[in-house]
């Protein structure tokens, strides 16, 4: 289970770009920015890394809070996300961003704590009152990890959407034509989502979808259209797919997903800002 939670509207990034995919709903941007991962665990840097570089990011590493303040000694300019444990050697996460707040750099950069020993509980708000921009714990899915660092690295796209997005990892049976097909919804919307499926789906074919959403026994079932893909490339395996705007969905499904959003919002702590 993740937790994800939002202290205050992050900084935006240096130059307020956002690029026109995250726009539409995807989970890939061409607009790539610098993460430094903070983590004195060799596994968690290299899953980190391996989902922010495939969503389009550059990514370097600091083992412990010493070569974080190291890395910004000798490039402050260069980070525009902190991902930072909260438990390391040498320097733990507390001391970085005390040291942060010590030597002007609050502020500069969002923060996104991790922990996987603390319960969120009991460090949230010590870790707010220090500056850090959010929390999560280390058992996130890809699409949530994304989620977080787009909504940090992009908070005026982000602001500007008119409905809230929020990002879930289901199962869902979709149909073209007589054919079914099994695929993942790792974002979903009141009027759309992104199917995430090997299966080639181009720019305008119809799509029928059945889903069950966590917390209810209802099999929904909507149709929409593919109003884009990442078909053009291949190579992605985390966040391959399309995004789909819904076409027909009925009276019930329709408020059963949007208390199902409002419901996540909150629990999640992803309130729009």
């Amino acid at each position: 289970m993740i937790l994800v939670c939002s202290f205050s509207s992050p900084s935006s990034s240096r130059d307020g770009s956002f690029n026109v995919s995250l726009d539409k709903g995807k989970m890939i941007t061409k607009n790539s920015k610098n993460i430094l991962v903070a983590d004195d665990s060799v596994f968690f840097r290299i899953k980190l890394s391996d989902i922010l570089v495939e969503a389009g990011h550059r990514v370097r590493f600091a083992r412990d809070g010493k070569e974080v303040i190291n890395e910004l000694r000798i490039d402050p300019n260069g980070i525009d996300l902190l991902i930072l444990d909260l438990q390391m050697p040498n320097i733990d996460g507390f001391g970085v961003l005390k040291w942060l707040n010590e030597n002007g750099y609050r502020g500069k950069f969002p923060v996104l704590a991790v922990t996987g020993v603390y319960e969120p509980t009991q460090v949230i708000e010590r870790i707010k009152e220090l500056g850090a921009t959010g929390l999560i714990t280390k058992g996130f899915t890809p699409e949530q990890i994304i989620y977080r660092v787009n909504r940090l690295l992009f908070p005026e796209k982000t602001r500007e959407r008119i409905e809230p997005r929020i990002p879930i990892s289901l199962p869902v049976d979709f149909s073209v034509g007589d054919k079914t097909y099994t695929g993942y919804l790792l974002n979903i919307s009141a009027s759309g989502l992104f199917l995430h499926t090997r299966v080639a789906l181009l720019p305008g074919t119809m799509v029928r979808l059945r889903f069950i959403l966590p917390g209810t026994n209802r099999l929904m079932d909507i149709k929409g259209i593919v109003r884009w893909s990442t078909e053009s490339d291949k190579s992605r395996t985390f966040f391959g797919g399309c995004g789909i705007m819904f076409t027909s969905i009925s009276e019930e499904d329709r408020r059963i997903l949007a208390e199902f959003i409002k419901k996540e919002i909150k629990r999640l702590g992803i309130e729009e800002h």
